[in-house]
């Protein structure tokens, strides 16, 4: 068998507890936006990057199994 390298994009939903006058003026600049955190999204996309690869090593040291974090 051989080895792959599958990149998947993951929509991310970043979410602010915001106080404003009405739901017009919330989405304004000079409001205080207050970070709450986040929740990841149904994926969205997904593509073979690398391979294929002989083994699981060789896989693991090309340059696009990168990641941060």
């Amino acid at each position: 068998m051989a080895w792959f390298i599958i990149q998947r994009e993951r929509r991310t939903w970043t979410k602010y507890l915001v106080e404003a006058k009405d739901a017009e003026t919330a989405f304004e600049d000079d409001v205080n936006w207050q970070y709450l955190g986040y929740v990841d999204g149904d994926d969205t996309d997904s593509n073979i990057v690398g391979g294929p690869f002989e083994d699981e090593k060789q896989a693991l040291a090309d340059v696009v199994t990168y990641v941060e974090g």
